[in-house]
């Protein structure tokens, strides 16, 4: 055998090493102490983690009714708070909000917060000698918002909201960003509005209507060089007629810094043209042909190593920017089904709208330096 074909066959040897170990990789559901915390069935369902946040270099995420922590990842987590206690005394605990997943927690890296969305209320969690005092920190007011009919509902029990939110909840000085929409999602231009609340006055502003394509509210509050930045995703696409009768689709995805008082992005962070991602082709039923889709989602950062994580068709990536995005893991869902993502101790996570919490598989490439696999 010519030592031509000893290298090429070494090197097919090595091809399928990769790919059988790359086959085993999969994202696997954050939560694993089933044995430890009884299992809760809310009207009906199972519990499952409904809203996650580090913070101070701990995770603090919610469980059915209860704020729960982690030290490590392999830690058990210890209780935190029991939510309930939040609720007034008149709620009945068999209401719909009763599931607990409106509550979002966020912070701006000083403190930890908790949004009651229902109750239109916002806590600050205080901790003070190993106990959690929650203090009401504000009030919004929804009616301010009339355009996203954010219907206030009256029962036997208490006075209450039903609201339209996505994603995180961004702080940034005495004000709070998010994706609100319109309840039923029958105006276009009213689904996944920029939306905006004083902490002040309770007043709220639709900062960007949702024709502008923005399609995630980033938060990396709790990484010190990102505390007062707002990071929004655009997720869009043109097409443009050439003269030879064809048509050409240019990328205008992008992470950028947004100026809420210009109401524009500025900076941009990520461009997502030289990024080297193929859409995949997906069938739709209900329209009858093939389309691309272009979503990417759940946004990380990765502070040690200078590296942005995301999702995008059903593969987690990671890129410094600079280089093409490196796709290191296969995720049990599609990145349109994913809310956030956030980095934390050496691994990648991401939240999805109805599936829970996934933490994807590191081992695919143990530095930041291992780009590709040959040089």
């Amino acid at each position: 055998m010519t030592t031509r074909w000893k290298r090429l066959t070494a090197l097919l040897l090595v091809l399928l090493t990769l790919l059988n170990a790359g086959s085993a990789l999969a994202a696997e559901e954050f939560w694993k102490w089933g044995d430890v915390y009884e299992e809760k069935l809310i009207l009906g369902l199972p519990t499952e983690v409904t809203d996650l946040q580090v913070f101070q270099d701990e995770l603090y995420f919610i469980y059915g009714d209860l704020l729960l922590k982690c030290h490590e990842p392999d830690d058990t987590p210890e209780t935190v708070y029991e939510l309930k206690n939040l609720l007034p005394e008149n709620v009945k605990e068999d209401m719909l909000y009763a599931s607990y997943d409106d509550y979002r927690l966020f912070t701006d890296g000083d403190s930890l917060y908790i949004f009651v969305t229902f109750m239109q209320r916002i806590y600050r969690l205080d901790f003070e000698d190993g106990e959690v005092k929650p203090m009401l920190y504000a009030t919004l007011d929804y009616s301010t918002l009339p355009e996203l009919n954010w219907t206030l509902l009256d029962d036997d029990c208490c006075i209450y909201y039903k609201t339209n939110i996505e994603g995180k909840v961004v702080k940034i000085g005495d004000k709070i960003y998010m994706l609100g929409s319109e309840w039923s999602h029958k105006t276009p231009n009213l689904i996944n509005c920029l939306i905006s609340f004083s902490l002040k006055t309770g007043r709220g502003e639709i900062v960007a209507y949702g024709v502008d394509t923005i399609s995630e509210v980033v938060s990396w509050q709790q990484n010190q060089e990102w505390a007062s930045t707002l990071l929004v995703y655009y997720n869009h696409e043109e097409w443009y007629d050439c003269d030879e009768g064809y048509s050409h689709e240019i990328d205008e995805r992008k992470l950028a810094v947004y100026n809420p008082e210009q109401r524009k992005a500025e900076e941009t962070v990520l461009n997502f043209q030289n990024l080297g991602l193929e859409n995949q082709l997906t069938y739709l039923m209900k329209w009858g042909f093939y389309t691309y889709d272009i979503e990417c989602s759940a946004f990380a950062w990765d502070a040690e190593n200078r590296r942005i994580f995301f999702l995008h068709d059903d593969i987690a990536w990671f890129t410094d920017g600079t280089m093409p995005a490196r796709g290191f893991d296969r995720i049990p869902t599609e990145a349109i089904y994913a809310e956030y993502g956030f980095f934390w101790k050496g691994s990648y996570y991401f939240k999805t709208y109805d599936d829970g919490a996934f933490v994807c598989d590191m081992s695919f490439f143990e530095r930041p330096e291992q780009y590709y696999y040959f040089d």
